[in-house]
């Protein structure tokens, strides 16, 4: 991996997560704490972070352009997020109910959604911009999940949406992860997130994991689910080998999409 993948891949996680640690960050690519200490130092000169003891945290300047930028975090593995989009509408029939939850691979999923000719759709989701996007689809009716919109991720949280959610049950659930941990947990950086996508999941008949391959090998700090709680997991093909070993051991279906041809824009 050249230097500048990888000290953007540091500022990306660094941002997704909020505060990440050196032994962390050198274990993830595979250097030395010594090279992750001088990235380190060149991202917080351009205001990308803030170095802490042992570690980095992202900085209130920088809010503007990570997590809260729905659209920048599009454009980050998109090739592999509209793969596993395009694999995952296979799966949704006339007359499903499904949850589609707020990651941006979901909202890949939605825009893949308005391309077909399904009809008599009905899709459950808490994020407003997979809202907007499906209510230009008059075969979908879209059920909207009340509650407190977080800043930056457009979706909504707290004892509202949590009491709405308990009493719905669809088909079908699409669930996105920021992170899975080499144990197979997966992982949001915000407890109130992760809280939705854990009753998201029970409401659900069939669970499917629409994940990019570079979630693999990171853990954080609301646990909400582990890969065996699936019954599909859709992955792109640059997963490593060690995490796809991993998965193939587990009764669950796994599809695996090819973005090497580049066929999917």
């Amino acid at each position: 991996m050249k230097i500048k993948e990888r000290r953007q891949k540091i500022v990306d996680l660094v941002n997704d997560w909020e505060n990440l640690s050196v032994g962390f960050l050198a274990k993830k690519f595979n250097v030395s704490e010594m090279t992750i200490y001088r990235d380190l130092n060149v991202l917080e000169d351009k205001s990308l972070l803030k170095k802490t003891t042992g570690g980095a945290i992202k900085i209130n300047e920088f809010l503007v352009h990570s997590e809260s930028s729905f659209s920048k975090r599009l454009k980050d593995h998109s090739q592999e997020k509209k793969a596993i989009a395009k694999k995952a509408a296979e799966y949704i029939n006339n007359g499903d109910s499904i949850i589609i939850d707020g990651g941006t691979t979901s909202y890949a999923l939605v825009k893949e959604i308005n391309k077909t000719d399904l009809k008599e759709l009905t899709v459950l989701t808490n994020n407003i911009i997979v809202q907007l996007e499906l209510i230009k689809n008059q075969n979908v009716e879209v059920i909207t999940i009340g509650g407190i919109a977080r800043y930056g991720s457009y979706s909504t949280v707290g004892a509202i949406a949590e009491n709405i959610i308990k009493d719905m049950q669809v088909d079908k659930i699409f669930v996105t992860s920021k992170g899975v941990s080499s144990d197979g947990d997966n992982f949001e950086p915000h407890l109130s997130e992760g809280k939705i996508k854990g009753l998201f999941l029970e409401r659900a008949r069939k669970k499917i994991l629409v994940v990019d391959s570079n979630k693999f090998g990171i853990f954080g700090f609301y646990k909400f689910a582990n890969v065996s709680d699936f019954d599909v997991i859709i992955i792109d093909s640059k997963i490593q080998d060690e995490h796809l070993k991993f998965l193939e051991k587990l009764d669950i279906y796994l599809e695996i999409v090819d973005v090497s041809s580049g066929q999917y824009k």
